[in-house]
């Protein structure tokens, strides 16, 4: 997996670290990463067969995370940033690299930015493929029990006006934490990679020195302070897939079934078993669905 260019584009105020791959020629694709996430988690694995199959494909690190700029002097939970504004991150990078439009794929909360895109920025999308993500992350319908849908509807309300300082919001930040977390994230089908994920977390904390610890806290509030899109989504216009696990412990695949039939053109694909993940066992599936999608 070579690096054809890297750097720091100055984008909407702040700095976006990126990387390209393949020829600048071919079609862009354009991969947004999730929450408390680098963009090294998009791999040669994923990489790789994207140039191979013909494209041009950036990843980038997000605001607040791994060597773009971290907003934790001037962020505040009473005025966070929004998607909204990632999105425009994303679109001001492709201005930087003078890409006109570009395929998009986003996994988890890269998925809600993804879709802001295509919402908002459609002039610059060709295609969208939302991966284990949401139209709306507090939706109290994937709730099972009254108490959970209760605390949907009011976390807005308290992450707004009160800050508890737990794991979540300022957390321990190691090799060893991060792969703990990834492993809980697996789904009941596919093998747990421990090596794969240590080799990445180790790039990402110990090389990198990307790591935020507020990240997490952050773009979480980001995700909150954006709400629901589900009456949005019908402006997209691109061809869509929507990607989803049935055993994803985080991002209930009740999400998928509720935000993929508001979109025009789009398509469901279900994999049986995965979690809140990409294994390489999930990949062999995933990447043909999508090389065929984009083509």
């Amino acid at each position: 997996m070579l690096i054809n260019q890297s750097g720091k584009a100055p984008v909407n105020g702040i700095e976006i670290y990126y990387e390209t791959f393949g020829n600048e020629q071919n079609p862009a694709i354009l991969l947004i990463m999730g929450l408390d996430a680098q963009c090294v988690i998009y791999g040669k694995n994923v990489i790789n067969p994207l140039v191979e199959a013909g494209f041009y494909v950036i990843r980038f690190d997000n605001r607040d995370i791994g060597l773009s700029t971290w907003l934790n002097d001037s962020w505040h939970r009473s005025r966070p940033y929004s998607l909204e504004d990632m999105a425009k991150d994303s679109v001001e990078l492709l201005d930087f690299l003078q890409i006109k439009k570009a395929h998009i794929i986003g996994v988890s909360m890269g998925g809600m930015i993804a879709q802001h895109i295509a919402i908002d920025f459609p002039e610059k999308v060709v295609s969208l493929t939302s991966i284990m993500s949401s139209g709306y992350a507090l939706n109290p319908k994937v709730a099972s029990k009254f108490s959970h849908k209760l605390i949907l509807q009011v976390l807005p309300f308290f992450i707004k006006r009160f800050y508890v300082k737990n794991k979540y919001s300022n957390h321990k930040i190691s090799v060893g934490s991060y792969v703990a977390t990834y492993r809980f994230l697996r789904g009941k089908r596919f093998q747990f990679d421990e090596t794969h994920f240590r080799q990445v977390f180790t790039e990402s904390i110990e090389v990198r020195n990307g790591q935020n610890p507020r990240a997490r806290y952050q773009q979480f509030c980001a995700i909150v302070a954006s709400g629901s899109r589900l009456k949005k989504l019908h402006k997209i216009k691109a061809p869509t897939l929507v990607i989803h696990g049935t055993a994803d412990p985080l991002v209930n695949p009740k999400h998928a079934e509720i935000y993929a039939p508001l979109i025009p053109n789009s398509k469901l694909l279900m994999i049986e078993g995965m979690g809140h993940e990409l294994p390489k066992g999930a990949l062999a599936e995933v990447l043909p669905e999508i090389i065929k999608h984009i083509s």
